[in-house]
């Protein structure tokens, strides 16, 4: 029964063959689909990748960082090599992929023990790196770059600040005699200090340009000596033509002053001046005794010490024979230069502008080289004053008799 069960037909018994066949062929359709999903999925992860992908980003140039400086680069350098060399003898980090076992076969293979020069290598490799660093940090070397830059651009305008400093010391050359020296005085110059006095407003019939190999100063009354113009006159300037300094602007080459020309000549100006000084102490002198004369503990100082200009002694005691006189101060001496005071403050006497008024009444009636520059009446700290200026220079022999400035 179980043979004729199991008899089938021919057509029959080629049916489970063609069965399995198809069995092994549909088995075989599983691994193709699965190739192509697989292939599928590749392609979706192609696709995937190629759409999550960012658009390409506009190309932009980072900003370009400071390079280094040398030492920094040579300690680098010696920092590398000692690595290296710790490397090659077994210490410090080794490259991947070698393994202790690799590192003991290969000191196997070469059959050496190296423990007896290992560590006075290492030991010499250090002190001489350690030493190395001391040495660039000493010397500055492991600054930065832009330290050494900055020190290269300072050392660069030396030239620069020169200029500076000799058109600073013009300036204000300029602008001191354009405010302080007498009206009708007429000043020397070179053509550059020249123009800056012009700039200030003064006029050109004022001004005596100096040229080069030119002719002496002498129809001055005032020189401003530039560099230019000690260049051009040498020792001369101060010991023939210019000898008292009125003021000084600037300092070393760029310095400018301002002299008085003595129309007499240095040696006979330098001849006059001790009597001078002392015709200028005795009139302070008699002034203080005068009981209608008052002046601060300052300004009864610089009377005694002769520093006080020869016309406003003179000014106060004309005004003195007329009425009390109460001194605050001086002022307007020359910066740079000995002092020589060509102001004054006189206060009211008991708050009254009246008595202010006749003073300035009196002042302005004078004649040169009495008549000062200028004359009015301010208010100082809510008190009215009359302060009384003269231009510069001041001018010798006026007391002592005889003018030879």
């Amino acid at each position: 029964m179980a043979a004729g069960s199991g008899a089938e037909p021919a057509g029959t018994t080629q049916g489970p063959v063609a069965g399995a066949a198809g069995t092994a062929s549909d088995a075989q359709a599983p691994a193709t689909g699965a190739t192509g999903t697989a292939g599928g999925a590749a392609a979706a992860a192609t696709g995937t990748a190629s759409s999550s992908s960012p658009p390409r980003a506009v190309e932009r140039t980072a900003p370009r960082a400071p390079e280094p400086s040398w030492g920094r680069v040579l300690a680098t350098t010696i920092s590398l090599w000692v690595s290296r060399r710790l490397r090659r003898i077994g210490l410090g980090r080794r490259p991947p992929g070698r393994g202790a076992a690799g590192a003991d076969s290969a000191q196997a293979a070469r059959g050496k023990p190296r423990s007896g020069w290992r560590w006075p290598l290492v030991a010499l490799v250090l002190a001489l790196a350690v030493v190395g660093l001391v040495a660039l940090q000493l010397s500055g070397a492991l600054s930065t770059s832009g330290s050494g830059g900055s020190g290269a651009r300072g050392s660069g305008n030396g030239g620069t600040s020169s200029l500076s400093a000799a058109a600073t010391a013009r300036d204000q050359a300029a602008a001191w005699a354009a405010q302080q020296v007498s009206t009708g005085d007429i000043i020397a110059c070179d053509p550059a200090m020249c123009s800056a006095l012009q700039a200030r407003g003064l006029p050109a019939g004022r001004l005596l340009p100096l040229q080069p190999a030119g002719a002496d100063p002498f129809g001055a009354d005032v020189i401003v000596a530039s560099p230019s113009v000690r260049n051009e006159f040498g020792s001369q300037l101060t010991e023939v033509f210019a000898p008292a300094l009125i003021a000084s602007f600037g300092s070393g080459a760029t310095r400018v002053d301002i002299r008085a020309i003595a129309s007499q000549g240095g040696a006979a100006y330098r001849a006059a001046e001790p009597a001078d000084l002392a015709a200028r102490k005795a009139a302070g002198a008699q002034l203080l005794r005068n009981q209608r004369f008052h002046a601060s503990a300052r300004a009864a100082g610089q009377i005694r010490a002769g520093q006080v200009d020869s016309r406003v002694l003179v000014t106060l005691a004309a005004l003195v024979s007329q009425r009390a006189v109460t001194v605050t101060s001086f002022g307007d001496t020359g910066p740079g230069a000995a002092a020589s005071y060509r102001q004054v403050t006189v206060a009211s006497s008991g708050g009254q502008v009246a008595g202010l008024t006749a003073d300035l009444d009196q002042v302005q009636a004078q004649r040169t080289p009495y008549l000062p520059a200028s004359a009015t009446i301010v208010h100082l700290g809510g008190q009215a004053a009359l302060r009384i200026e003269f231009g510069a220079p001041s001018l010798q022999g006026l007391l002592s008799g005889g003018n030879s400035s």
